[in-house]
């Protein structure tokens, strides 16, 4: 570039318009303009966007023809990062000057910056440059008279920028106005008649507070040289207000001289002040409405650059605007789907459409929603933080997996706020499409009723009912039976809960159920356990208790009798021990079978136990008699069914049962009274030869009663252990000589007195308690034996004991035995053993067996009451007996009836034949003593000969008979 020209370099103001033009096609900061018409002629420039002198021109240019970026030259602004320059021509093509753009931020020039530059110097040179000649007209007055290209050229643009030119002569101190410049201050008006005019009358049509800065900035200038570049209004209403740009430079003499004129330009720019403030005002509405946005909100280039960013944003990114401003988002905001930012952006400026899309920011720790809406200048960007929601859809996502993937049905409906009021469905899971074989398509958003079939009319109805209330009426949890589509069935827990919303009002309803079927089977089974027969299958004593409860308390109510019939099978263990317990089972079953057949529906066979059975029968009217006799068909139905064999497994069986039967009414006493009952009325049959009915009879149970209280007693009489003592009847030879004697045992009552052993040895049998008792009398025997070992006159007389078949079949009944003999130390020969019949009935091995021991050890052995039980001479022959003793039912006959004659005859021949010695009892007459006598009996025992008395009694009986000798028909003790 030439060397600063002299003289001085004058600003133009229509060069800084141009200046302008060149930074807006460029895209860059700042611009300017040098031109160079002549040698004698002084420069004109122009410039734009930064603070510029004519002197930092040439360095300028130098710096953007070499393109050194480490000498970038230092603007105000800061130092220049990027320029573009393109030289101006005249028509011959002769270098004319300079058109220079620049920026101060690298790469911020358009694509073509060059290109559009070159464009605007060929339309500045268009015609020819052509410097003007020396000394060419300088003046405004000049312009229209100016010759050459150039000038035209420059003057038009002048014009057509609505710029007019001036100059100050400092003397006169008067303005001098092109006419260009003088349209523009008349703004219309009629043109002054002079275009000189002194520079107080310029001043005087300016408002005071607009002339005074122009005024200041013309005295700096002509002061200090400074450049003029004031804009001031013309005109005091704002509707007519003009707004006019003055521009000049000192025009200096010489290097250091004064300033001589200011040339300078005058531009209305109305149209755009008024834009500006139009901007303005548009500004602070876009300020005030982006700072009532309370959301993140940016705005970016077309480049994705920051250009805007809102407080919000500055919360939400933790950066604030400076470090914002001007940077990529995709440097700020780094998003776990890579390169899903840059293409939702990219592709919204592509095609003008809006972009919503959502990622997850890793810096930031959050979720973040973009929605970007493409505009002119680039993109208006919304940020939503919905990390909040995500986490609620996630939370959501997995309680709807979850609950879809329930085991347990649940299904939501829809309330409709319509009259009647109505559901929908809305959401079933998988184990509601599996329960009713219903898919998801199929019933959400169908009506409620679709599932009658399913869930049952009664449901239905019920909800029908909670969704009629406004708040919603509460439905209680039950326990259902849900009907699949194909029929099946399951049972399910539901429970059902209402959702509020507004207002307390119901808008969905939530029910759940849990298949519960098995646990219902489960239930069902263990039902069946408690409540029946494992065996038989039919009720057990505790479902029976149940229905007899039931069916008293129905008794009361309906005036209805009915009867209990408890049956036992004859004999049945006799069935167990010869074909085993399989077959008896089976006989059972078939027991349970026929008995079923035999009653109603409505009555109740039960098995309470081994083979006892009850039948309970109802509704038997209510006449007593009339229920006697239903009872009776029933019971001799049963009884004839029994009767008929018994297939068990291809061996035929033939049973019979014994069945007691008891009537009870609305005045009847309770179950456990009506079990004993019947209970006694079976044993009744027993009693009765077995294979029959028996009624209960109040007579039987007053007996029963009266036992069980004299058990009680017997029971506390041995834990006293001073109310049993014994009583000895004497034995007697043929010369009515004592030669022994049978302890027989009393029970001295401490209310009834004294009991003879008929009524209370057949309790002490039943109850167990004649063990004990047994035990008692023995170790009585063995010490009365010991004490009279030492008197001459009992020395050899013997006792006779009475065994039970039960303390018999003690396991230890031979060493409790022996041991209280040893433990007296008497001769075993002296004590008797009288043992009965019924021993030879079973276990005859065993019998024998302990009887040898005892037989061995020298103890005397006799068989009571013999004839009166089983009697087999095959077991007789065997047995190690000593007597045979004639039971007193012969005895008492044995003169009126010829069969107790030849009994007592037999006996007493049969024991002579075994080499048995025989003893009769119950001896009362002395015709009865003579005809045993002569029948060859040796032994005798009866109150013909002496009474059962105390130990002090018959003791002194003793004495006396010792010192007596026996005469016929001596007087027997009392």
């Amino acid at each position: 570039m030439p060397a600063r020209a002299s003289p001085h370099p004058i600003r133009d103001a229509a060069l800084d318009d141009i200046a302008r033009l060149a930074a807006e096609l460029t895209g860059l900061d700042a611009a300017a303009l040098w031109l160079a018409p002549g040698a004698s002629a002084p420069p004109r420039w122009g410039a734009f966007g930064a603070p510029m002198q004519a002197a930092q021109l040439p360095a300028l240019l130098a710096w953007a023809q070499q393109g050194d970026a480490t000498a970038a030259p230092l603007l105000d602004p800061g130092p220049v990062r990027q320029s573009v320059a393109t030289p101006l021509r005249e028509a011959g093509g002769a270098a004319a000057g300079w058109l220079l753009a620049m920026g101060f931020q690298a790469d911020a020039a358009v694509a073509d910056a060059p290109q559009r530059l070159e464009r605007l110097a060929h339309a500045l040179s268009a015609g020819g440059l052509q410097a003007r000649p020396v000394g060419a007209a300088t003046r405004p007055s000049d312009a229209p008279r100016a010759t050459g290209p150039l000038q035209a050229r420059l003057h038009g643009t002048l014009r057509a920028l609505q710029m007019g030119s001036w100059v100050y002569a400092v003397e006169p101190r008067r303005l001098e106005l092109s006419s260009d410049a003088a349209q523009i201050m008349d703004a219309g008006e009629a043109p002054p008649t002079s275009l000189d005019t002194p520079l107080d009358t310029l001043l005087q049509r300016f408002a005071p507070d607009a002339a005074r800065p122009l005024r200041h900035a013309f005295v700096a200038c002509l002061r200090d040289g400074r450049p003029i570049d004031v804009e001031v209004p013309l005109g005091g209403a704002e509707a007519t207000r003009r707004w006019l740009r003055f521009i000049g430079e000192a025009v200096i003499d010489a290097p250091g001289g004064t300033t001589r004129e200011i040339h300078g330009a005058v531009q209305d720019v109305t149209t755009r002040k008024q834009a500006q403030e139009e901007t303005t005002r548009l500004a602070m509405r876009l300020t005030t409405t982006l700072a009532s946005i309370t959301d993140a909100f940016v705005t970016l280039d077309r480049q994705g650059r920051f250009m805007y960013v809102n407080r919000a944003s500055e919360h939400l990114l933790g950066l604030d605007a400076s470090a914002l401003l001007g940077q990529p988002i995709h440097q700020r905001l780094a998003g776990q789907s890579e390169g899903l930012l840059g293409h939702e952006l990219e592709d919204a400026l592509a095609h003008n459409r809006r972009a919503v899309f959502e990622d997850f920011y890793p810096a930031l720790g959050k979720w973040l929603e973009l929605r970007a809406h493409p505009y002119a200048e680039g993109l208006a960007v919304y940020l939503h933080d919905v990390t909040a929601r995500r986490h609620t859809q996630e939370q959501l996502m997995l309680l709807q997996t979850g609950i879809a993937r329930l085991n347990d049905v649940v299904l939501i409906v829809e309330v409709l706020d319509q009259q009647p009021p109505g559901a929908l469905i809305a959401f079933v899971n998988d184990a509601f499409e599996r329960l009713t074989g219903f898919t998801r398509g199929e019933v959400v958003g169908r009506d409620l009723a679709l599932l009658e079939q399913g869930v049952g009319a009664a449901l239905l109805d019920e909800l029908s009912r909670g969704l009629a209330h406004p708040h919603g009426a509460p439905l209680r949890r039950r326990e259902m039976l849900l009907r699949h589509r194909d029929g099946a069935s399951h049972w399910i827990d539901l429970d059902v809960v209402p959702v509020r919303g507004k207002h307390e009002r119901v808008t969905h309803w939530v029910a759940v159920g849990r298949d519960v079927t098995q646990r219902k089977q489960a239930d069902a089974k263990i039902h069946h356990l408690a409540f029946y027969d494992a065996l038989t299958d039919l009720p057990n004593r505790q479902l029976l208790i149940e229905r007899l409860q039931s069916a008293l308390t129905v008794s009361e109510q309906s005036r209805q009798e009915g009867a209990l019939m408890f049956i036992d099978l004859d004999n049945f263990k006799v069935l167990n021990d010869t074909l085993g317990h399989s077959r008896g089972d089976l006989l059972l079953r078939r027991i349970a079978e026929r008995l079923t057949g035999c009653v109603r529906r409505t009555d109740t066979v039960a098995r309470i136990g081994g083979d006892e059975f009850v039948v309970l029968l109802q509704d038997l009217g209510r006449e007593r008699r009339g229920a006697v006799d239903k009872a009776l068909t029933v019971a001799s139905k049963v009884l004839a069914r029994m009767r008929e064999p018994f297939d068990l497994d291809g061996y035929q069986h033939y049973s019979t049962v014994s069945i007691g039967v008891a009537q009870f009414s609305a005045a009847h006493e309770g179950v456990s009274e009506l079990l004993k009952q019947a209970d006694m009325a079976m044993y009744q049959a027993k009693n009765l030869g077995r294979n029959t009915v028996a009624f209960f009879d109040p007579a039987l149970q007053a007996a029963l009663s009266a036992s069980a209280a004299l058990g009680a007693d017997l029971r506390a009489a041995l834990q006293a252990g001073d109310q049993f003592l014994l009583y000895y009847q004497p034995q007697f030879d043929r010369a009515r000589r004592v030669v022994g004697v049978e302890a027989l045992l009393r029970w001295k009552h401490p209310v009834r007195g004294l009991i003879g052993p008929d009524e209370f040895i057949p309790i002490a049998e039943d109850t167990g308690l004649i063990l004990p008792l047994d035990h008692w009398v023995m170790q009585q025997a063995c010490q009365r034996l010991a004490a009279w070992a030492q008197r001459p006159e009992t020395r050899e007389l013997g006792i006779a004991v009475n065994i039970s078949a039960r303390w018999f079949r003690h396991p230890e009944f031979v060493d409790q035995v022996m041991a209280a003999i040893v433990a007296q130390g008497v001769p075993p020969r002296l004590l008797k053993l009288e043992l009965t019949e019924s021993l030879l009935a079973d276990r005859a091995e065993i019998t024998l067996a302990k009887m040898d021991t005892l037989k061995r050890a020298g103890v005397t052995l006799a068989l009571d009451d013999f004839g009166t039980g089983y009697s087999s001479l095959a077991y007789l022959k065997r047995l190690p007996l000593d007597q045979l003793k004639i039971d007193k039912g012969f005895v008492d006959d044995v003169l009126t009836d010829p069969s107790d004659a030849a009994i007592s005859s037999a006996i007493i021949e049969l024991a002579h034949s075994l080499k048995l010695s025989v003893i009769a009892e119950g001896v009362e007459t002395e015709a009865q003593y003579r005809f045993l006598a002569d029948r060859g009996c040796e032994l005798f025992q009866g109150f013909l000969l002496a009474r059962p008395v105390p130990l002090d009694e018959v003791e002194r009986f003793i004495e006396r008979q010792a010192r007596e000798a026996p005469a016929p028909g001596a007087a027997t003790p009392q």
